[in-house]
């Protein structure tokens, strides 16, 4: 218990000293560059201060008075078109307000991304757009703490104090894209997902399973099956699928590389598309068109969900109280793949 104790202790600019064996006033000078200290003792103290991670409160909070107009933009990876055009807008819009962008993508690393928020933090960027990599997001605590502005974008997690998001309503998306085929009489959907214990994904099963439910079709796990977002995932879930159960007669897919994979593993399967099997995709990819035959998509608008989230950070870095939680509706593009 001691030990847990001491562990979230703060470090302070005489722990650093006392670590490296030098004064309080080196560790000052070695920060501040404002004396000439050895190079063996320098970098003895920056080894420290690297280890701790840490970052000068008083310097910090001094310069955080003023505006560096750099702005820090974290996503968990880029998976398909809508990460990329809501990425494209953001940075048209920190680009309309003077702003520089620094973007990150964790590639969906739960460690690494908390490293990154760490080192933009003390690089001293005004604030941060994130997407995060799963719900594991509790260190962001200390830094709303002393309000820095951090807002979520896309992907969200609520038991965080002090953070306002952007998002889609995945759970209306997830409803509307298995009534629409419910309605045309499937009552086998497949659901294909990219990530597990992230806000889209967990927002569009319960969708999914309410429209079942409504629809009083019994709910089954396992026609629930991971793509890993990219089009041979989707392969193999659709092979996973139709050996769990072969009546399964429609898929809803949750992105662009997947939608390609399970087209594609139909077709080898020789199965017609949408007679045999009914597909909606999520994202209006820019071949959706011309896949024969042309794809159903449930979509979200990117664009407005990236300038909106760079707005709302503008807003939370003026005013530290400043929250809001901001849900854009979905909306069906109707082609062929679903039967219509």
């Amino acid at each position: 218990m001691k030990k847990e104790v001491e562990e979230k202790k703060v470090t302070t600019m005489k722990d650093i000293a006392r670590e490296a064996n030098v004064s309080a006033a080196t560790v000052s000078h070695v920060i501040n560059e404002t004396k000439h200290i050895s190079e063996p003792t320098r970098n003895r103290v920056l080894e420290v201060i690297k280890r701790y991670n840490y970052v000068p409160n008083s310097a910090a909070k001094n310069l955080r008075q003023q505006s560096t107009k750099t702005a820090g933009l974290v996503v968990s990876s880029f998976p398909d078109t809508f990460v990329t055009e809501m990425i494209v807008a953001i940075e048209q819009r920190a680009k309309e307000t003077g702003y520089n962008l620094l973007l990150v993508n964790t590639n969906e690393d739960r460690d690494y991304e908390e490293k990154t928020i760490n080192l933009l933090h003390s690089k001293l960027v005004d604030g941060i757009i994130l997407s995060p990599t799963s719900n594991d997001i509790g260190y962001l605590q200390k830094y709303t703490n002393e309000d820095f502005p951090i807002v979520m974008v896309n992907r969200y997690e609520s038991s965080i104090e002090n953070i306002p998001r952007v998002t889609g309503d995945n759970f209306q998306l997830g409803y509307d894209a298995t009534n629409h085929l419910l309605k045309h009489g499937h009552k086998k959907i497949g659901f294909i997902y990219s990530y597990p214990n992230v806000s889209t994904t967990n927002d569009r099963i319960s969708g999914y399973k309410d429209a079942l439910t409504h629809h009083n079709i019994p709910i089954r796990e396992d026609y629930i099956v991971q793509g890993f977002a990219k089009a041979e995932g989707a392969r193999a879930a659709v092979e996973q699928l139709l050996a769990t159960d072969k009546e399964i007669s429609a898929l809803f897919v949750q992105n662009d590389l997947m939608t390609i994979g399970a087209i594609s593993k139909l077709k080898e399967l020789g199965l017609n598309i949408p007679e045999d099997m009914a597909i909606i995709g999520f994202g209006d990819f820019s071949s959706s068109e011309i896949i024969d035959p042309p794809v159903t998509n449930i979509l979200l608008p990117p664009d407005t969900i990236g300038r909106t989230a760079f707005d709302v950070l503008l807003n939370k870095m003026n005013n530290s109280h400043y929250m809001t939680h901001i849900e854009l509706p979905p909306s069906l593009l109707i082609r062929n793949s679903c039967g219509c």
